[in-house]
């Protein structure tokens, strides 16, 4: 099975243009991307729901789930963010209005990425009976 009849196996809807009008013009692709990710991720997903909203240097994206009891795992929020870690900068869930919603926060791509390396040496001391 190719990887295109993979993500497109569940969709039961896309990401309207009405969407990527509002976002820039070199995030359109990556943010229909990422939502179909997430559409692949969550069938639940209602990708018509979506609003995008550019705050600055960040783009935010609201989707609502749909469905009896909607739910996200944490390896589905894991998924997204790793499907561009130095463009996605959090994904969250929020209840709001009764309905429940997915935010992902996107980075412009100009923004400088800050990282921090982190060493931990273990000591353990050796205790020997004669």
């Amino acid at each position: 099975m190719s990887l295109h009849a993979m993500l497109h196996k569940d969709m039961n809807n896309e990401v309207p243009d009405s969407v990527l009008n509002t976002c820039a013009e070199s995030d359109k692709v990556f943010v229909e991307n990422l939502l179909q990710v997430a559409q692949a991720e969550l069938c639940v997903l209602n990708l018509a729901s979506t609003t995008v909203v550019v705050e600055g240097k960040k783009t935010v994206v609201r989707c609502v789930l749909t469905g009896p009891s909607p739910s996200v795992s944490l390896n589905t929020m894991r998924a997204l963010q790793a499907y561009s870690p130095a463009r996605v900068v959090e994904v969250r869930c929020v209840l709001q209005e009764g309905s429940l919603i997915l935010v992902l926060e996107i980075n412009d791509p100009s923004v400088r990425l800050s990282t921090t390396e982190l060493d931990i040496v273990r000591i353990t001391k050796r205790h020997r009976y004669l």
